[in-house]
């Protein structure tokens, strides 16, 4: 049986993520609603209101090298309202934390940071160009890219690296041929984009079916990594996939219900995969990697609906964070 500690209670929580800023550790915590944003010691539960909103927010991350500045992604609000979307920087100055605008970039949704020779490139994805409603995927994504200039008092100008996005909901970074790479996903598959030439950005497809959310970890202990996915967009399935080649092989397949959320790591030193359902049972599941061939399902908690998640170590505790939107809750599991 784990444990758990609720962080914060926020109406429609969306977005949780834990990070550093300096050498204080905190958790972040963000609404799709009209909310306030908060970072939270998760020691002594003390919370720091960064914002006032807009909300609708969809990431947050640290920029790294800063002991005191994040970028968020706000303003893309249920479903899929997002014409005033864009990226927020936060900073503390003077003690006091202070938000602006630094990118209008209608329906933005995620947002990742590589570092590369010691500058940060920042990456935003839309989920499209234009939507006449929630239903409308006509228009396609796209990804930008700034490379980030913090003396830069006005907006970021931002380059389009790849178009063509439909269906956006994954983002994350990872190592391939041990350099930094970003890695998105669409209705065509995971693309890995990596620098080329003359400031130049290349993507490669790594997968060639609809994926949500994934996350790439060694679950078997070869030293290869697995490739684990929720198929198709807020989809029906999760599945774990193993190299083979040039291609992926399904080893394992469980059914969800508008899956949403997901991290795959250790947790109480296991390999494990964490995966959200947001309709019916709402369930957070805790999938155990025994091998690929006998996965154990278990179910850590009914009717929280998790929209992020995400598995961390501190002080030698490994967690689950965990965005609860069924309970308004930001949570950790230990």
């Amino acid at each position: 049986m784990l444990e758990k500690k609720v962080l914060i209670e926020l109406p429609f929580i969306y977005t949780s993520n834990a990070f550093n800023l300096g050498d204080k550790f905190y958790v972040a915590a963000g609404s799709e609603d009209r909310q306030a944003v908060y970072i939270i010691d998760p020691e002594s539960n003390k919370k720091t209101k960064i914002a006032d909103g807009p909300g609708g927010m969809m990431s947050i991350l640290p920029i790294p090298g800063c002991d005191d500045k994040m970028v968020s992604v706000m303003g893309l609000f249920p479903p899929f309202i997002g014409a005033e979307a864009g990226i927020y920087l936060h900073e503390k100055i003077n003690q006091t934390w202070e938000t602006r605008k630094v990118i209008p970039l209608p329906f933005s949704h995620r947002c990742e940071i590589l570092t590369l020779n010691g500058e940060n490139h920042l990456f935003v994805a839309t989920v499209s160009k234009h939507k006449e409603n929630p239903a409308d995927w006509s228009k396609p994504g796209e990804l930008h890219h700034v490379k980030i200039d913090l003396t830069t008092t006005g907006n970021w100008e931002t380059d389009v690296v790849f178009g063509d996005l439909y269906r956006n909901h994954g983002m994350t970074k990872c190592m391939i041929n041990n350099e930094e790479t970003l890695c998105i996903s669409g209705d065509k598959g995971i693309f890995a984009i990596q620098a080329g030439e003359e400031n130049s950005w290349e993507s490669i497809q790594l997968f060639d079916r609809e994926v949500s959310e994934f996350a790439f970890f060694d679950l078997d202990n070869d030293g290869v990594d697995e490739l684990v996915t929720i198929e198709p967009f807020h989809g029906k399935d999760l599945n774990i996939y193993k190299k083979d080649g040039d291609n992926w092989k399904l080893m394992y397949n469980s059914p969800l219900v508008f899956g949403h959320g997901l991290c795959a790591g250790k947790f109480k030193g296991e390999n494990v995969v964490a995966v959200g359902n947001r309709r019916e049972t709402e369930a957070l599941e805790l999938h155990k990697i025994h091998s690929l061939t006998n996965i154990e399902k278990t179910i850590i908690e009914d009717k929280v609906g998790p929209t992020q998640l995400k598995f961390f170590a501190y002080k030698d505790v490994e967690y689950l964070l965990s965005s609860n939107q069924a309970k308004n809750e930001v949570a950790l599991y230990y």
